[in-house]
């Protein structure tokens, strides 16, 4: 059975009757929210998931022994299985996006990273169109291209950046926005936020319901992500943008990047600072970039493993405090403060100027 086959057999079992969850709400995963309630009364059986799905039961079984082990079931007597916290999770779509993602091109591309570094003298590399990426897939794309020219890969690459957005708490609803609002000044064409490559939204529409009527919302990003959208709110404007090319809004009181650097190499990084720096006002616009900051020792096991994701699919990385404030004094920025998530947390929001 090929991986298609056997991610509708998944599929197939998320969706069946004896696996649908009562969930106490729809609210996100995040710190504040804790883990998704359910409501499950019986076990399901190896026959009624043949029954239900289709498969195999050698199959079935044989999997969901792994899954059980894994704690994404819990296993109640032979061939016999209840649904927990997990499960509910992964009947998300946005849970179901981030597995294929990361099965198909990240560790689609990790399989064959051995083989690019021996290639390349063991280099980091730094071009996202001829990288790690690239030997996987043999493309001359970088990995953004490629995506876009597969539409079935873009559209679950944009269901899995949603969920990844919805999972924490945005910026919007604890960095101190307030302190940026000057009475009577956000009126007319003053630009409040310009989100930059922000996806589909999801930030910039916590952002425009947190301050209403406070100014123009912006929503930048490439036509192949924004040109169908039509769930926010009205008077957030969206213009479809490459951040690589000059930033078209001038002077807006924020420019924020959501989770955007952390795929760009420092080289590229410059490029794109490059066009959005001749747009800032001096002492006035603030350049907000959401992203990790890693600790120089006792880095967590989950962002190491995302930095090399980066450098694997995009010839990217994550950053240092020290590295962060080399990379922005290059592109004739300062770095006012790192605001972290939560107390010793290693993401969180970049706060910073023209120097």
């Amino acid at each position: 059975m090929d991986r298609d086959a056997l991610n509708e057999t998944f599929r197939d079992i998320a969706a069946s009757k004896e696996w649908q969850l009562r969930r106490a709400s729809a609210t996100p995963l995040s710190p504040q929210h804790g883990p998704v309630t359910q409501d499950n009364d019986s076990s399901v059986s190896a026959d009624d998931l043949v029954t239900s799905s289709g498969g195999s039961r050698d199959l079935l079984v044989r999997v969901l022994r792994v899954l059980s082990a894994l704690g994404f079931v819990e296993e109640t007597g032979e061939s016999q299985w209840i649904g927990n916290n997990v499960t509910a999770v992964m009947c998300r779509p946005e849970a179901q996006a981030a597995h294929i993602h990361k099965w198909d091109n990240c560790n689609g591309t990790m399989i064959k990273m051995t083989d690019y570094l021996r290639a390349v003298g063991h280099q980091t590399p730094t071009d996202p169109a001829n990288g790690p990426f690239q030997h996987a897939f043999n493309t001359d794309k970088s990995a953004f291209e490629y995506w876009i020219e597969h539409p079935e890969i873009a559209a679950n690459f944009n269901t899995f950046m949603r969920g990844k957005r919805a999972s924490r708490p945005s910026w919007a609803e604890w960095w101190p926005v307030s302190d940026l609002l000057r009475p009577g000044e956000f009126v007319n064409n003053t630009v409040l936020l310009v989100d930059v490559g922000g996806g589909q939204g999801h930030d910039t529409q916590i952002f425009r319901d947190r301050f209403p009527k406070q100014g123009r919302v912006i929503l930048e990003d490439l036509p192949a992500v924004v040109q169908d959208l039509n769930e926010l709110n009205g008077d957030i404007e969206i213009v479809q943008y490459n951040f690589f090319t000059p930033q078209v809004i001038k002077g807006a009181r924020i420019y924020f990047f959501g989770m955007i650097f952390h795929d760009w190499s420092d080289e590229f990084c410059l490029k794109i600072l490059a066009q959005t720096v001749p747009a800032m006002r001096k002492r006035y616009s603030k350049l907000l970039i959401d992203d990790a900051f890693l600790p120089v020792q006792g880095c967590p096991a989950i962002l190491g493993a995302l930095d090399l994701a980066m450098m694997a699919m995009h010839a990217g990385k994550e950053r240092t405090q020290r590295q962060w404030r080399e990379l922005l004094a290059q592109a004739g920025l300062k770095i006012n403060k790192f605001w972290p998530y939560e107390t010793g947390s290693a993401t969180g929001i970049i706060e910073a100027e023209l120097a």
